[in-house]
C-alpha cells in the first residue's frame, strides 16, 4: 500500500512541479493560439484549476468519509486487480481519446496568472494533506465513480492518481503548444 501512496505522492510533485514552471514562461507564448477556437497555454492552466477543484470537492468529501468508516472498524481490502486500475488511468494523460469536458471546466479568462498559480499551490497542498490523512490504506475504503474513459469506480488513491493524469494530459497539450509556437516564429 505505501508503495501506492507514493506513486501518488511523486506523480503529483512531478506535475504539480511542472506546471508551476509554465507560469515562468514568456507572456507572449502565455497568449498564443495556433487557431481561434484552440485554448492557449494561460487558458489551459486555467482548465487545469477549475477541474482540480471540482475533482477535489470529490476527493476532500471522500477522505472524510474513509476516515469515518476506519473509525467504525472498516477493514482495509486490497482488491486483486487494484494495479491494473493505475494502468486504465494512465491512459488519460495521452491524447488518444476525447471526452466532452462540462461547460464548468471551461476557462473564463477571469482569473490572472498569480490566481491560477496561488490556485494550484493551493490545490497541490490539499492533494498531499488528503494522502497524508490516508497513509494507512483507509483511500481504500471509499469509490466513486468515474464516467471519464469508462473507467468505472476509483478509491481516493485513484481518484487523485487521476487528477495527475489529466494535468499530464494538459502539460502535454502545452508543451504541443509551445512547438507551435517555436515553428511559427521560425516561419517570421
Amino acid at each position: 500500500m505505501r508503495n501506492v501512496i507514493q506513486v501518488v505522492r511523486e506523480a503529483l510533485l512531478t506535475n504539480f512541479r511542472e506546471l508551476d514552471s509554465w507560469f515562468e514562461k514568456d507572456h507572449v507564448l502565455l497568449h498564443f493560439k495556433p487557431e481561434r477556437d484552440q485554448w492557449n497555454i494561460r487558458e489551459v492552466l486555467e482548465h487545469i484549476s477549475l477541474t482540480n477543484y471540482f475533482l477535489l470537492l470529490i476527493i476532500n468529501k471522500s477522505t472524510r468519509r474513509a476516515l469515518d468508516r476506519k473509525r467504525n472498524g472498516q477493514t482495509v481490502i486490497l482488491p486483486a486487480d487494484y494495479e491494473s486500475k493505475f494502468s486504465q488511468i494512465d491512459v488519460i494523460s495521452s491524447k488518444s481519446f476525447g471526452w466532452v469536458r462540462p461547460e464548468h471546466m471551461e476557462p473564463t479568462g477571469l482569473k490572472n496568472m498569480q490566481e491560477i498559480k496561488a490556485l494550484l499551490k493551493q490545490q497541490y497542498a490539499q492533494c498531499m494533506y488528503n494522502l497524508s490523512l490516508l497513509k494507512n490504506g483507509e483511500g481504500l475504503l471509499v469509490f466513486t465513480n468515474m464516467s471519464v474513459n469508462h473507467l468505472g469506480k476509483l478509491d481516493i488513491y485513484q481518484y487523485i492518481y487521476f487528477l495527475t493524469k489529466h494535468i499530464e494530459r494538459h502539460i502535454n497539450q502545452m508543451k504541443r503548444l509551445e512547438e507551435e509556437f517555436e515553428e511559427s516564429a521560425v516561419m517570421i
